[in-house]
């Protein structure tokens, strides 16, 4: 089975999804909630990520599409982002550290 990455909102998350990556809530430069990568998600987590004011987290789908379709979905999100950054210097490394991390995220 393959698996998607996706950023949601708390207000989404659902009992059993699965974190892709540690969910932390940091209020007023401190650590407040720590969830790791991997864990699945309870109501009681899901309580406490609202307590604790946090906004969206990040979280692993099952992904059914085929591998045409995946082929297709990344071939249209790199246009899409080569129209973003068409007037950007892509030799100034800020800028092109910025497109492969934006490339990276939309294509996957």
């Amino acid at each position: 089975m393959r698996i998607r990455h996706h950023y949601i909102p708390i207000v989404e998350a659902r009992p059993g999804m699965v974190l892709g990556a540690s969910a932390r809530v940091i209020v007023r430069g401190r650590l407040s909630l720590e969830l790791p990568a991997g864990h699945a998600l309870t109501e009681e987590n899901l309580h406490q990520l609202n307590t604790h004011h946090a906004e969206f987290i990040f979280v692993d789908l099952s992904d059914s599409r085929s591998d045409q379709q995946v082929a297709l979905d990344a071939a249209l999100a790199a246009r899409r982002v080569m129209q973003i950054f068409e007037g950007a210097d892509l030799t100034d490394p800020n800028m092109a550290a910025l497109f492969d991390q934006v490339l990276g995220y939309r294509s996957a």
